[in-house]
Parts: structure tokens; C-alpha cells; sequence
């Protein structure tokens, strides 16, 4: 099997397979067209009538990316004219808040009765993720993630939370202390943490928000036992503060 892929970024390779220069490179090749994708401004719709008509006589289309990449009606319009020899879809635009026969219908989407009737498509829901494989890479993911935000409190890769990320505090930085301040994401909270750290030096410090609230990571040097209790308490003592941990 040929694998080609297309991503708006230089990547490395997997195996055998080959990195193409443009999206309609990819789809006029391949046979089967799979999609890996977030849900961006710049990736809705990123499949509709010029890329479909794009794509080889006969081809599938699989997306379990996100619902909004396909435009549905135009995929519809390509498995009626033969256009596509098929089609797979996990995800959807709008999708139902439960199981049972009827949710998922018209009024949800308008196209709904108009999609299941085609007998060249296979509709699943959402269960892209299910799969063995996908559920062990997922634990693996989201145990990392905690144990880097325990460890030295790095969010990198939060869907509701600030992005923050240090890099690790090596073994011999001894007088080192990591600030992992979450707060209210409210004028002012620099300045007052700034001036609780004032009498030390602040080596590398990092802040993030989202929405209501806000997250700082400072590392500061020269800092004995008994200051690191007293810095926790003067900074969760703070109007904003909502969590404070200090990491060594």
C-alpha cells in the first residue's frame, strides 16, 4: 500500500509514507481519503464540491476528524453521481446529546434523512476513538499530562485551562523553587506576586489566561526551607488567588 499524506507543516515521515505539496495533490492520487484535523476557522468546510470533484472517480472518503470539515450536502451530491464509490463518517456538525431511535434526525441536521437513505455510506457515532489502540494512546496521553502538571506543573495541551510550560527543574538547581500560581484572571496579579517576589531572582516566568481565568509559572532562585512556606501563604493570601503550589 502507496500512503501519502498533506499537512500545512513540514513533517517527518511514517514508514513508507510520502509528504505531498498541496491538498488537491493528495486527494487527485489517492484511492481512500482519510481526515486528521482539528476544528478550525481554517478547516470547516475544508471538503466541499471543488475538493470532492478534486478527488479520483471511485474514491472513499473517511472522515472521523470533525463534523464541521465535511460539507455534508456537497458529499451527498458526490455518492449520488457516483462521483465517490463511498463514504464513512464518525462525526458530524451537529451531533445527539443521547442515544435512542429518532435523535438523530432532520431537525438536527437538515440533511439527516437525506444522508442515511444513500446505500454507499457506513454512519457512526462518534466512536472513532473507541477502539483499542485509541483508548490505550489516550490513557497514556492524559497520565502524562497529569503527572507533568504534578510534577512541575506544566499545562501544555489543556482544552479549558491556561497553556503554561517551564522547562523541569534539574537535580542540582537545590535553592530553585517553581511559583505554580492559578488565579483570577484579574488586573493587578503580577504586580502583587511580582512584589511578594521581589527579594529573590526571578530566573524564567511564564503566564498564561483563558477567560476567567489565568495561570503563572515563575522560577526563583535563593529560596531556604522557611521561605518557601511563607511565599505560599503571603501569595495565597492574594484577593485573586484560587491555587497555589510551589515545587522544588
Amino acid at each position: 500500500m502507496r500512503v501519502l499524506y498533506y499537512d500545512v507543516l513540514n513533517i517527518m515521515p511514517l514508514g513508507n509514507a510520502t509528504q505531498v505539496e498541496t491538498l488537491e495533490d493528495l486527494l487527485s492520487s489517492s484511492d481512500f481519503v482519510t481526515l486528521h484535523v482539528p476544528e478550525l476557522p481554517e478547516t470547516i468546510n475544508m471538503i466541499s464540491t471543488p475538493q470532492l470533484d478534486a478527488m479520483k472517480q471511485g474514491a472513499y472518503l473517511i472522515n472521523n476528524a470533525r463534523g464541521k470539515v465535511v460539507d455534508i450536502p456537497a458529499l451527498i451530491q458526490a455518492l449520488k453521481s457516483k462521483k465517490l464509490a463511498g463514504a464513512a463518517i464518525d462525526v458530524f456538525p451537529a451531533e445527539p446529546g443521547s442515544n435512542g431511535p429518532g435523535t438523530f434526525n432532520d431537525q438536527l441536521n437538515s440533511w439527516t434523512t437525506e444522508l442515511t437513505s444513500l446505500p454507499n455510506v457506513i454512519l457512526t457515532p462518534h466512536i472513532g476513538g473507541s477502539t483499542e489502540e485509541a483508548q490505550r494512546a489516550i490513557g497514556f496521553e492524559v497520565s502524562s499530562a497529569l503527572a507533568r502538571y504534578l510534577t512541575y506543573g506544566s499545562t501544555m495541551g489543556a482544552v479549558n485551562f491556561p497553556e503554561v510550560d517551564l522547562r523541569p527543574i534539574s537535580a542540582d538547581q537545590v535553592s530553585l523553587v517553581r511559583v505554580c500560581h492559578v488565579h483570577k484572571n484579574e488586573p493587578g496579579v503580577l504586580k502583587k506576586v511580582n512584589a511578594i517576589l521581589g527579594n529573590y531572582n526571578v530566573e524564567k516566568q511564564f503566564s498564561d489566561s483563558k477567560q476567567d481565568v489565568a495561570y503563572l509559572m515563575a522560577d526563583i532562585s535563593g529560596v531556604s526551607e522557611k521561605d518557601v512556606h511563607d511565599l505560599q501563604t503571603q501569595i495565597s493570601q492574594t484577593r485573586s488567588n484560587i491555587l497555589t503550589r510551589l515545587l522544588s
